[in-house]
């Protein structure tokens, strides 16, 4: 079942999480942002690239 996520997807996710998070700020929302900039951080995304929207 491992799936391929490329780097766009893993991109915008990191995007959409963030932006969740700030409309929210709950910690759900934050919890998600992490995670997802993780993943993508691990892909070789830096955090500039994910806060450059």
């Amino acid at each position: 079942m491992a799936a391929t996520i490329d780097r766009d997807q893993l991109l915008a996710e990191a995007r959409r999480t963030w932006q969740a998070y700030i409309n929210s700020g709950t910690e759900k929302d934050y919890a998600a942002a992490r995670e997802a900039t993780r993943a993508a951080q691990k892909a070789g995304i830096n955090l500039a690239e994910i806060r450059d929207q």
